[in-house]
């Protein structure tokens, strides 16, 4: 069967183009690291699975022979040229993903996606649900996803990271307004990021311990999950809005999503997870989010630049700040002095403080999630005014919601090592439960 005898719908034909086009460059960086021999083997190999699955019982005794008789050497290689292509189409295929639902919206920008939040939505308010309702119903569920580690699909962050800048340059291509230059430029980046890829060992020549699976699952919930998860949110917000004609922006949506991870907490049959294990992965998720929220304050101080004689900011936030004044030992040398009358990047710098004192351990750092929600949420603009102080935007309520998926960190509380799963989630229970 030849490529140009496989049909694609017209909705998924440009999710073809991916795919040829990622084909014939890995081909290409087949041929520069491996040799034409690595190449034409790979392309036999192919052809006679293609032509296994289509019935032919020669093709199968064919490709079964070669397996047979290589050398370790020269099977790993292939392993990796196949593992490779199909790592890039399920990139492509979760870009075009992203295509169709963007093309769903620009065609028909007034009627909601099929299965989607706000189609959801409406169905409820056809049944004569209102919105308080609504609301009362999205409070009593909870989704759960569980991280189970598993050493033999472990992978590097560092060819994790290359997958998603490898999706972003996709995503970029998406562009209509790309100039031929710009989208050459993306290929190259593309084609670095594959052939950088294929001269790095998939993983350490060291056996893979507890600590490398947990960071592997970190990854996933720190560079992933800790930065879709507001978007989550925002999207129900803005179904609610559209819908019942709510003001997204004051809405307080209750926490729906919690994540919980088994690594270095599975005790059941593993002799590498003990009590020792269990505090490491709890002081490994303090400081991980901990180092995440200061970053993000800081980005905030950065955005939020408004001046107390521009914007009138709330007296409880005026209070904040002289509390920790007093609280926080050279608390007024944390700001530079040209930024002591904008009121929310002082604030958000004592916040920041706070922070820095919890990781380190030291006193006046927060002790518990609540007090750190408390301050993001006084360091949102226009959160206890009716002034509009950011044109309808606020920022800190990202950084409040990410709070609010997991109940207990950054202050992660440490119990008894006997059970073996890290639940994630307000009202975790269970010995050695954290939410994450």
């Amino acid at each position: 069967m030849l490529r140009s005898d496989i049909h694609f719908p017209p909705k998924h034909e440009p999710l073809r183009d991916d795919v040829h086009a990622l084909g014939a460059l890995i081909g290409e960086i087949l041929r520069d690291q491996g040799g034409e021999q690595l190449f034409e083997l790979v392309e036999l190999d192919r052809v006679a699975a293609i032509r296994g699955r289509a019935g032919s019982r020669e093709a199968r005794a064919e490709l079964a022979a070669c397996v047979r008789d290589r050398p370790p050497a020269l099977a790993r290689d292939l392993l990796r040229a196949f593992a490779m292509w199909f790592q890039v189409v399920n990139l492509a295929e979760q870009v075009h993903r992203i295509r169709r639902r963007r093309d769903y919206f620009l065609k028909d920008s007034q009627r909601p996606q099929p299965g989607g939040v706000e189609d959801a939505i409406e169905a409820l308010k056809a049944k004569g649900l209102g919105q308080q309702e609504v609301l009362e119903l999205i409070g009593v569920l909870s989704i759960q996803p569980v991280f189970a580690p598993h050493s033999t699909e472990a992978s590097r962050r560092t060819l994790l990271r290359k997958q998603q800048r490898i999706a972003q340059r996709l995503l970029e291509r998406l562009d209509p307004s790309l100039t031929p230059n710009e989208s050459r430029s993306i290929w190259s980046n593309i084609r670095m990021e594959l052939t950088t890829a294929w001269q790095t060992e998939e993983l350490p020549r060291e056996r893979l311990t507890v600590a490398d699976e947990r960071e592997q699952i970190l990854f996933y919930l720190v560079e992933i999950l800790y930065r879709v998860v507001p978007a989550f949110y925002e999207e129900i917000g803005q179904a609610l809005e559209k819908v019942y004609g709510a003001r997204a922006r004051t809405l307080r949506l209750p926490a729906i999503l919690h994540f919980g991870s088994w690594a270095g907490g599975d005790m059941d049959g593993n002799p590498d997870v003990h009590a020792k294990t269990i505090r490491e992965t709890l002081a490994r998720h303090h400081q991980v989010i901990l180092q995440r929220y200061f970053a993000e304050c800081q980005e905030l101080a950065e955005r939020l630049s408004q001046s107390a004689s521009r914007v009138s900011a709330s007296a409880e936030l005026g209070k904040r700040v002289e509390e920790y004044i007093r609280l926080l030992p050279g608390a007024r040398a944390i700001t530079p002095v040209r930024h002591d009358r904008m009121p929310y990047r002082v604030l958000l710098a004592q916040i920041g403080e706070r922070l820095r004192s919890a990781y380190e351990g030291r006193a006046n750092g927060y002790e518990n999630a609540h007090q750190f929600r408390e301050d993001i949420a006084l360091s949102t603009p226009g959160s206890s005014t009716s002034s509009d102080c950011c044109g309808g935007s606020r920022p800190s309520v990202s950084t409040w919601r990410r709070s609010m998926y997991g109940s207990t960190p950054p202050f992660c509380t440490r119990s008894s090592p006997r059970a073996s799963m890290m639940r994630a989630g307000p009202g975790a229970s269970g010995a050695s439960a954290v939410s994450c």
